[in-house]
Formats: C-alpha cells, sequence, structure tokens
C-alpha cells in the first residue's frame, strides 16, 4: 500500500526525519535526483537538451535547483528563473551552487520559448491562496511548454486538488514518499500527468490515508476452500429494480454472480425478475407480486423479512424509485436488516432524512456501507454537493462519523473511509456511464460476502479498486468511448483473475 501525505504530512515527516539523522538539505539532495531522473525519462536523454527551472522562495524551488545541477552535470544546458530575491535558507543555498545561468522574471519569455523541457519549482504543496503577482506570472509564461512538477503542480491544492487560481499543466510529476491527495483529485489529477513516486529516504513513512496496489488486492481476493460450496462461498439478496429500470437489478445480479458470490437471489417485481432472469441465469428469485407502479413496497415486506437475514450480505436500492411507498419499504428493510448491508442509489435517496437507522444499525454492531456520488451525499448530509467534491477527502471522512457507516464517495479519486481511509487510483473518466455504479454495488456486496460477516473500509476499497482495474481494461480497447457496464461485467473474472496471478 501506498502512503497518502497531506501538506501537514509531508511537514512534520520531514521533521522527524532531521530527528533520526536526515537533514532537510539530504532531502533535498535526494528528491533532485529523483526529479533529475524524471527529466531524463521526458527528454530521452540529457546532452544537449535546454531545461529551465522555474524558482519560487520556498523548498521546492530547492528541489527544482538540485535537479538542474545534476542535469547540467549530465550534459544538459540548465537554467533557473527567479520569481524573487527572497529564498529558503537551502533554497538560496543551491541558488549559489547552481553551475548554469541564473536569470530574472524579464527573460522568461526567452528562455521557456527555447526550453526543451521546464522543471516547476514554483510552490510544490505549499499552496494557501491562488497564485498573484509574479507566480501567476511565470505559471502563464510556461503555458504550453513540456513541463515537469515537482511533488505537486504548483497551483493545485496538494490536500484537495483544488485549483484556486493559475495552475502548471505538467507532463509528467514527480512527488516524493508517497501520493498527495490532489494528484488523485480533480482537476488536480488532470494537471498532474504521468505521476512518479520518489522515495527520497524517509523510512517507513506513517500515514492515516492509503491507496492501494494491485498485490495488495491480490493478497485479499477471496480463494475458494476445497470443501467449499455456494452458501458456503457467500450468500448475496438484491433488492433492486423496478418496472421502469430493470436494468440496474440485471446489473447488480451480474456483477455479484461474476466476482464469485456463491448464491445471488434478486428480490423484485415479477416482471423485474423475469426480465433478469433472461440475462442473468445463474439467480434464484423472490417475486413480489405486481402492483399497479411495478415497485417494491410496504406488502413486499411480508415476503422478504422473513428472509433478510439468512444471507450474508444484502444490497438495497439500484432502480427502485422513489415512490413513497418504496422509501418506507426500503427504511424497513433498512432497519430490519443485521449484518452487511449495501445501500446505494435510490436506497440512499430514501434514507436521506432519516440516517438515524444507520446509526442505531452501528450500535448494533451492524456494517453499513454506502456508496453515494456527490449528488447523493448532498442528500444524506445536507451539505452542496460543489462544497463536497472541493474537499472529498474531508467530506468522506465527515461522514463516516456522521452516518456510522463505511462511506464510498463515488467519483473522479474515490475515496472510502470508515475506521481506515483509502483513495482509489484506478478507474477514470471510461466508468462515467450509467450503470457502472450499480457494477460496483454488486461487485462490493457479491465479494464482502465471500470475506464474511467481518468486514471493514480496506475489503470495500480492494473491491473499488477491482471495479477500477476493470474499467482500466476496457478502456485500454475502446477509449475514448466509455466503458459500458456489460463490457464492465464481462471483463470482472478476467480482471480478478490477472490480479490474482
Amino acid at each position: 500500500m501506498l502512503p497518502v501525505l497531506l501538506a501537514d504530512d509531508v511537514k512534520r515527516q520531514d521533521a522527524e526525519a532531521s530527528v533520526r539523522g536526515i537533514s532537510v538539505e539530504q532531502l533535498m539532495e535526494n528528491a533532485g535526483w529523483a526529479v533529475a531522473r524524471g527529466a531524463r525519462a521526458l527528454l530521452g536523454g540529457t546532452y544537449g537538451n535546454r531545461v529551465v527551472v522555474v524558482c519560487g522562495k520556498g523548498n521546492n524551488a530547492g528541489d527544482g535547483l538540485v535537479a538542474g545541477r545534476v542535469l547540467h552535470a549530465q550534459g544538459a544546458h540548465v537554467t533557473a528563473v527567479l520569481t524573487s530575491d527572497k529564498h529558503s535558507e537551502l533554497t538560496a543555498l543551491n541558488v549559489k551552487r547552481f553551475p548554469g545561468r541564473v536569470v530574472g522574471m524579464g527573460e522568461i519569455a526567452r528562455e521557456i520559448a527555447r526550453a526543451d523541457l521546464v522543471i516547476d519549482g514554483l510552490l510544490g504543496v505549499g499552496l494557501s491562496r491562488a497564485p498573484e503577482g509574479a507566480i501567476a506570472d511565470a505559471i502563464r509564461a510556461c503555458e504550453g511548454a513540456p513541463i515537469l512538477a515537482v511533488d505537486v503542480p504548483s497551483g493545485v491544492d496538494a490536500d484537495t486538488g483544488q485549483v484556486p487560481g493559475k495552475a502548471m499543466r505538467a507532463d509528467a510529476t514527480v512527488t516524493f514518499t508517497g501520493y498527495k491527495p490532489g494528484l488523485l483529485f480533480a482537476p488536480g489529477a488532470d494537471l498532474a500527468g504521468r505521476i512518479e513516486i520518489a522515495d527520497i529516504g524517509i523510512a517507513d513513512p506513517t500515514s492515516e490515508i492509503g491507496v492501494l496496489e494491485a498485490r495488495d488486492v491480490a493478497a485479499w481476493i477471496p480463494r475458494r476452500a476445497r470443501a467449499s460450496h455456494k452458501r458456503k462461498a457467500g450468500t448475496v439478496l438484491v433488492v433492486a429494480g423496478s418496472r421502469a429500470m430493470p436494468g440496474a437489478a440485471a446489473l447488480v445480479t451480474g456483477a455479484c454472480v461474476q466476482v464469485g458470490a456463491g448464491l445471488t437471489t434478486l428480490c423484485a417485481p415479477e416482471d423485474v425478475c423475469r426480465v433478469v432472469l433472461s440475462r442473468v441465469p445463474e439467480i434464484t428469485t423472490i417475486p413480489l407480486s405486481e402492483n399497479s407502479e411495478g415497485i417494491l413496497d410496504s406488502k413486499a415486506l411480508d415476503l422478504i423479512s422473513p428472509r433478510l437475514n439468512e444471507f450474508t450480505a444484502v444490497v438495497i436500492g439500484p432502480g427502485l424509485g422513489t415512490h413513497p411507498a418504496t422509501i418506507e419499504a426500503v427504511r424497513a428493510i433498512v432497519e430490519t436488516r443485521e449484518g452487511t448491508l449495501v445501500i446505494d442509489a435510490d436506497g440512499l435517496n430514501a434514507i436521506a432524512g432519516a440516517t438515524e437507522i444507520l446509526q442505531q444499525r452501528n450500535q448494533k454492531g451492524h456494517i453499513s456501507i454506502l456508496t453515494p456520488h456527490a449528488g447523493e451525499l448532498s442528500r444524506l448530509v445536507g451539505r452542496p454537493a460543489p462544497d463536497l467534491d472541493a474537499d472529498r477527502l474531508r467530506a468522506a471522512r465527515d461522514a463516516t462519523t456522521d452516518l456510522a457507516s463505511i462511506v464510498v464517495f463515488k467519483g473522479p479519486g474515490t475515496v472510502i473511509a470508515g475506521g481506515e481511509t483509502f483513495i482509489n487510483a484506478t478507474g477514470g473518466p471510461a466508468l462515467a456511464q450509467g450503470g457502472t455504479g450499480d457494477v460496483l454495488a454488486g461487485m462490493v456486496a457479491g465479494l464482502l460476502a465471500q470475506k464474511g460477516r467481518a468486514v471493514g473500509a480496506r475489503d470495500v476499497a480492494a473491491s473499488v479498486w477491482l471495479h477500477g482495474a476493470a474499467g482500466d481494461r476496457v478502456a485500454a480497447r475502446v477509449a475514448p468511448h466509455p466503458a459500458d457496464a456489460t463490457a464492465l461485467i464481462a471483463e470482472l473474472a478476467a480482471t480478478m483473475h490477472e490480479v490474482a496471478g
């Protein structure tokens, strides 16, 4: 697992490294060498290439100046452009050590115009407000140039990915020790280019936030015991679909089956069950008597309630609609269900305004997993969706406390919070199509059912990682077209097989 470091984590770990005998100067040297390696990779070599290091006041500029010194020794023509005559102590030292030309802002346009590569050493994680003055001018001057960012593209908030003013658009970013959240959340993620994480000598960095890697997920993927059978391999009840939206139920159940749930049962109106069985013949059904609207209603509880706790996991919500009778039924099911419960889509809409039932479930030791996008989370917590998206990490972590649940805050840089916190680095715009969220809900329920009843945020994060990885596989074939939900389901088994090795 890779650590994700907030700006305050970076400062703390620099200080802790000094206590352990690794000076900030040595960390800067290590960082500069890492940036030089990244520059060499972008350039395809160093000899004869022109490199411009654009410098701010802080240690981020020092990292860039060290890189310039290394590249000069390897045959590059290097120039440093200073945006200020005031610098941190170490940056000032590296200005004196710099072997190439050192110029001011008056020459930046000429230098950028003939550069083969610009190293962005303006701000890094030090952004506190929209860039202004010489920093903003330098960012504008670099527009269109090939750029390697040091730690974080200047102008991007390292903790949120937000861009309050002008920002660098990098071809690549060399970031130190671990990801910064701003490299994983839009719009910062779109400005970072290819991301390389460089080890600069901070042993065992500590962070409360992580990004799972393939090897973490490989160790987690459920394996069948030789003596296993379908009920022992995890059972899932899917409460989903309506006459208007039968496809949602098909996608959820199809995902459950493809990720290996031992037995998947759909509870839905009779006509929905018929449609889904024609698509996913491996499931069983609890058909509900038809009503005039073709929806789940309170009368269905007589059929569902006696069986709710037979299943290892239950997923509720996709395609149910928002009829008042459906909302009443969903709330009753959420209150009655014991054990793991995944709530998605219209299930989330149904419990908005009645989230105390989630607190009650938590007090009884039952696990609730919520999978909202920004609009759904907005309705649950009573905050505007743009505010939630502006700081996705804080929004998810606050929500897991307020809602007493594991929260999967879907979107660019999906956050999984619940005791532990994870940011997912797989998937992308290929998943931005209707139905892919239904697939995720089915995957989470199907995989957690195989893990048993004691599950946590890490288990959910592994499911989200696999969902994104399957989307990446589809996108590799069909981009720039989206990964439609049916294609995504078809890719799940192969993705799990490849990751499991």
